[in-house]
């Protein structure tokens, strides 16, 4: 449960180097239903990197997150809150694979699902 928190707060405080010290170089990032993934440390990044920094012309917003379980596995829900909005929108419920200490895979799920685990939709 302490890497899940260190996980979400790193998530919430938009901190990319802590995010990269808490998972696997080897780590695999899916989300269903899309047909693709990254299959290591610096692809996973170089996806994710442009969407959080503010800098960026591709900035998605800010995040708020709350622990989740899901089929017994640690995850995380997401709610972002875009540029010029002043609301915390379901965004993503991110299920944990844990190895060694580390986040091994991180499967990213779509918002309709918020409801099915008893989570709100906005912040």
């Amino acid at each position: 449960m302490a890497l899940l928190q260190r996980y979400m707060d790193a998530v919430a405080r938009v901190d990319i180097d802590a995010m990269v010290e808490l998972v696997r170089e080897d780590v695999v990032l899916t989300m269903p239903p899309n047909p693709f993934w990254f299959t290591s440390r610096d692809a996973m990044f170089a996806f994710i990197r442009p969407n959080l920094d503010p800098a960026s012309p591709m900035f998605v917003g800010h995040w708020r997150t709350l622990p989740v379980r899901v089929n017994g596995q640690l995850g995380m829900a997401g709610y972002l809150q875009r540029p010029g909005t002043s609301v915390f929108r379901a965004q993503l419920i991110d299920v944990l694979r844990i190895e060694d200490g580390r986040v091994a895979q991180i499967t990213t799920f779509e918002p309709h699902l918020f409801p099915a685990f008893g989570l709100p939709m906005t912040l």
